[in-house]
């Protein structure tokens, strides 16, 4: 679970900050930015199209 300074921590745009809170979750806006996954996050194996979404990205290929 994602506490929220951790989620501060790794900045608005990141992934883990915008799936912290489930009661507050855009669906939409994560949509964009998975649909093509390109990276995914070494701390929390969530995957992303741009490197700049996730807190310790490696690329998925």
């Amino acid at each position: 679970m994602c506490g929220e300074a951790s989620a501060t921590c790794c900045g608005e745009d990141k992934l883990c900050a915008l799936t912290c809170c489930p009661c507050n979750i855009d669906i939409e806006k994560i949509k964009a930015l998975v649909n093509e996954p390109k990276y995914i996050c070494k701390q929390c194996g969530r995957a992303a199209n741009e490197e700049k979404n996730l807190c310790q990205p490696i690329p998925l290929t």
